[in-house]
């Protein structure tokens, strides 16, 4: 059974592939790729107004048929070309255009038939997708606290490792979010008036132009402590791992404080889920030769600094110590980095 994608264009059919493929590259974060359909006998009509290409996204498998004539285009009109046609199954269509109305685009969605269009609208209801234009959806909804995703993104702006404006695809490669979960993390960041996000055609740039510590104090407000839960094990048990200093042990080496005891240690929730799996003891208080693991809510090696966690993560790791010597120390150490 055959799964069809319909372009409606005015641009050479190569070019609007192309575009395709960068947009649904960007919002699914799937492997996108194209190829155009041969060997497949069609009616004269058909071939006219159709030109088809095999379309993959991720696994699901469409054949897409770009519109030769995009203001000839008609919903009741291509069902029946489709009828038409014994290889194409009307209920796997897919409609995807350079341009359609609003009120097409609305006719599509009520019989569900998926299309897209390209930086404009997405709607793939057999893999579970929608993502509609911003002038079809709400404006972003302002969070109290900003998803472990966004706080990431906040803090690889902070540290300068952002000299230029990026889309969320290229965040996506740069920290290993997917596509869509960057794009929800610019909503955030928008919706909070941090950074600037700025269009180029239908694509979203973000990028932080303010001073570092006007940026930190504007967010501040919505930043949490990276740590979700702590767990005590004895060293031995993880030596042999990669573990990134954390809490007081990476605070005395942004500082002069004396390292604890008792070593703290950062691990994201997959590796400590990790951990679990293989056996690891956990202890439920401190013992000689124990350490204390720091699970956080994302992953600390995409922010680390010297092969120890981030300032900026630290800080609000610790920010609630009482302790006058810790509070002195995290300061000194937020001035080098602000």
């Amino acid at each position: 059974m055959l799964s069809f994608a319909m372009v409606v264009t005015e641009v050479p059919v190569e070019q609007l592939a192309a575009k395709l493929k960068s947009y649904l590259s960007e919002v699914t974060g799937f492997d996108i790729r194209t190829k155009p359909l041969q060997h497949v006998a069609l009616p004269y009509f058909f071939s006219r107004q159709y030109a088809l290409y095999d379309l993959w996204v991720g696994s699901a498998k469409f054949t897409a048929i770009f519109l030769q004539h995009s203001d000839e285009f008609r919903p009741a009109q291509f069902l029946k070309h489709l009828r038409q046609v014994p290889v194409i199954d009307p209920d796997d269509v897919c409609v995807v255009a350079q341009a359609l109305p609003a009120y097409l685009r609305k006719r599509l969605i009520q019989q569900r038939i998926a299309f897209v269009v390209p930086y404009t609208q997405m709607y793939l209801p057999s893999v579970g997708m929608e993502l509609r234009s911003r002038s079809d959806r709400e404006l972003p909804t302002s969070v109290e606290r900003y998803s472990p995703a966004t706080q990431v993104v906040l803090i690889h702006g902070l540290l300068g490792r952002m000299s230029k404006p990026v889309t969320p695809l290229e965040l996506s490669n740069l920290l290993g979010y997917s596509a869509m979960t960057m794009s929800r993390a610019l909503n955030e960041l928008e919706a909070s008036e941090v950074g600037k996000i700025e269009r180029v055609g239908r694509e979203r740039l973000i990028f932080f132009p303010e001073d570092r510590k006007i940026l930190w104090e504007k967010a501040f407000s919505r930043l949490r402590s990276p740590v979700s839960k702590n767990e005590r094990v004895f060293l031995r048990d993880v030596q042999g791992g990669k573990l990134l200093p954390a809490g007081m042990t990476a605070l005395s080496r942004y500082s002069m404080l004396a390292e604890p005891f008792h070593p703290e240690f950062a691990v994201s929730q997959a590796l400590w889920k990790e951990m679990q799996m293989a056996g690891i003891e956990t202890i439920p208080v401190e013992d000689e030769g124990s350490c204390l693991m720091q699970i956080w809510r994302y992953d600390p090696r995409i922010l680390v600094v010297e092969e120890r966690v981030d300032p900026f993560s630290l800080y609000l790791s610790l920010r609630d110590e009482a302790d006058e010597r810790v509070e002195m120390a995290l300061e000194k150490m937020m001035e080098h980095y602000l």
